[in-house]
């Protein structure tokens, strides 16, 4: 492709993307930082500007764009479709080929985006003359996995390589502050942003965060105001992410919970039971999800005999599962239910696959109690991020509820 269209092209571009965005489109330093708060339309910004080079850059050899995050499964309805969308506002459609199988998207002028995640090492292995990289997450990457990443981006290129890094900041503990935010580096450019600075963020959403003020003073400068903390008061401490086994037969039992969503994520996890210890092995976790694509995706996790606990809030969705087939039933609430839930959680050692649950980690490592405007901490979490945690809890209700579990095998 030549320059066709440009000049349409960027009248796009500049009606697309949030003001603050539009210098970092000629920034060429080997590391873009961007990090703030929920919303702030970092991760839409970076597939823009992979978008933009894309179009803009003709290569004598073709441009290779690389993009991953730990786990391969969670770029599919993230960053993958996210470049349709801006496709569709940028009026640039039939431009592309999108491989939905192998994780790639061609543009007709031969530059290319491929997508990865960390546990892929194999297809890893196989991409070479990357360009320039998106790390999208980046919380998520230990120190080790990002210096990989670094040494890979290397050769001479006709125009500049970059590594975009896209998250939202946690904990002041994390690498990435050392490594970028704590003395000045050459070569690296930082931008902070929230959602204020989003003039495509829908209202509701907008009003979740601001929210936040009221309910938990940290987690609104953490999520929506972007800045740097340490979280206090952790509900749960008792566990580990690492490799766990993925198949039912190695547990005494396994049980299920689901927390329904759309706007914010629904939740479906696979705990095991096994010498007293829980082992959450799988998860589903996506936003936008009908009903239709819920069940089509807790089938291939469950077999349409084995109980699944969901949140009693919508019967409509449950009795829309016990009509496929599925043997779902309401989650027990009552007053103390939150509170007697987390009670039996806090009393068993838990092992949190690190490679197909990360967004079940990300939940559980910032899963806090509320505290006041004076500090005082409620015995009640914080109401936001918690729908893996919801589904944790549904999914052990019957464990708590008949006081079965113990080292060895479960009685029912």
């Amino acid at each position: 492709m030549s320059d066709c269209n440009v000049e349409v092209d960027l009248t796009n571009i500049v009606h697309y993307t949030n003001r603050v965005y539009i210098p970092y489109y000629r920034d060429r330093n080997r590391y873009l930082v961007m990090y703030g708060g929920a919303g702030s339309g970092k991760s839409v910004f970076a597939a823009q500007k992979i978008l933009y080079r894309i179009i803009r850059e003709m290569p004598q050899r073709p441009h290779r764009f690389l993009i991953v995050r730990k786990v391969a499964k969670t770029l599919r309805n993230s960053a993958y479709s996210l470049f349709k969308e801006i496709e569709l506002d940028w009026d640039l459609s039939g431009l592309f080929d999108y491989n939905k199988t192998d994780m790639t998207i061609t543009c007709e002028n031969g530059n290319q985006i491929l997508f990865a995640g960390l546990d892929d090492t194999e297809k890893l292995k196989s991409i070479t003359g990357i360009s320039s990289v998106w790390v999208e997450e980046a919380t998520e990457l230990s120190p080790q996995d990002f210096m990989q990443l670094d040494l890979r981006l290397r050769g001479k290129t006709q125009f500049y390589k970059q590594i975009m890094l896209t998250f939202n900041p946690v904990s002041a503990l994390h690498w990435l502050k050392s490594r970028f935010f704590d003395f000045q580096k050459p070569n690296v450019s930082v931008l902070k942003t929230t959602f204020e600075d989003n003039r495509f963020i829908d209202e509701e959403y907008k009003t979740v965060l601001k929210e936040l003020e009221e309910k938990d003073p940290m987690y609104f400068r953490i999520y929506a105001l972007g800045d740097w903390g340490v979280l206090g008061n952790l509900i749960l401490t008792n566990w580990v992410a690492e490799r766990v086994p993925g198949e039912k037969r190695f547990y005494d039992q396994v049980v299920y919970g689901m927390d329904f969503g759309f706007n914010h994520a629904s939740a479906f996890l696979s705990v095991g039971i096994k010498d007293g210890e829980l082992y959450i092995f799988d998860e589903i976790y996506e936003r936008g999800l009908t009903n239709t694509d819920l069940i089509q995706a807790v089938k291939a996790k469950a077999s349409s005999g084995e109980r699944i606990v969901a949140d009693s809030a919508e019967p409509d969705r449950i009795e829309e599962f016990r009509r496929s087939g599925m043997l779902v039933v309401p989650a027990k609430k009552g007053p103390d239910s939150v509170k007697a839930g987390i009670d039996f959680l806090r009393r068993h050692r838990i092992h949190v696959d690190s490679s197909r649950c990360p967004n079940t980690i990300a939940e559980i490592q910032t899963w806090k109690y509320k505290e006041d405007k004076d500090g005082n901490v409620l015995e009640e979490p914080v109401p936001f991020k918690d729908d893996a945690m919801a589904a944790l809890r549904y999914a052990t209700e019957s464990l708590r509820n008949d006081n079965t579990i113990r080292s060895g095998r479960i009685d029912w």
